[in-house]
């Protein structure tokens, strides 16, 4: 089964600059998720996927996509035979299920969420 991406998120040296700029060119409306400084632009009704506006941990801009998986661990396992390696350990979101982050054999930054509401 092809594994789509399911989710973007924006790391931004300028949080406030980007969000502004976001909401003004764009119409996004970002809204606080999980932390004060996490915020998730809703796709709404319209076709696309929804996207997290967060600052960057080392001041440089990049878009991350974000990969949906069935199971954390068995995704990790193919990650890691195939050449790529775990940059983040799994990690709990509360209500939304594991993430982690991963980077292909070429360094190319991915992030991985595997749903679970009960989280």
């Amino acid at each position: 089964m092809i594994q789509p991406i399911s989710y973007v998120e924006l790391n931004s040296p300028d949080l406030d600059a980007t969000s502004s700029f976001l909401s003004a060119a764009f119409g996004w409306r970002p809204q606080p998720f999980a932390a004060p400084d996490y915020l998730v632009a809703a796709h709404g009704d319209a076709a696309g996927v929804d996207t997290g506006i967060m600052p960057s941990r080392d001041g440089q801009p990049r878009a991350v996509p974000v990969i949906r998986v069935e199971e954390m661990a068995a995704a990790i396992e193919r990650v890691r035979l195939h050449g790529g390696t775990v940059v983040v350990e799994p990690f709990t979101i509360t209500g939304v299920g594991q993430g982690c982050y991963i980077t292909d054999p070429a360094g190319l930054l991915i992030g991985l969420h595997a749903y679970d509401a009960a989280a």
